[in-house]
This record gives C-alpha cells, structure tokens and sequence, in this order.
C-alpha cells in the first residue's frame, strides 16, 4: 500500500486528489475508490493501491491512518 495525503475533495463531484509521499504526481480518485465510501477532507492522511482508470492511473482501495 501506498501513502499519502488527501490534498483536495469534492462532495458534490465526488472525487479528489491525493498528495503522494513518495512526490509522484498527484493522484486523481473517485469517493468509490473510499473502502467505506465516507467523505474525506483535505489534510487526511490516507493509504491506497493504484489502478488503471479510464483517463489513467488513480487511487482505489483508499483507507485512513489514524
């Protein structure tokens, strides 16, 4: 797994960025991509695999660290 930090979300839209740890791009992810689909805030910190998306790799499988 992967770590990072939630950099931006939309409720409204229903996706976000994550800053990632290991200064990589940020990540594009869908609020489907939350294992339990709560909303999330900037400043998060969270863990997460990539995938392969439509328009290219993005967040799935996305937890918090406490």
């Amino acid at each position: 797994m992967l770590t990072g930090t939630v950099k931006s979300y939309s409720n409204q839209n229903a996706f976000g960025f994550i800053e990632q740890d290991n200064g990589n791009k940020d990540l594009f992810f869908f609020k489907t991509g939350l294992l339990d689909h709560h909303i999330v805030e900037p400043g998060q910190r969270v863990e997460y695999v990539i995938v392969e998306g439509q328009k290219g790799p993005q967040a799935a499988k996305i937890s918090y660290i406490d």
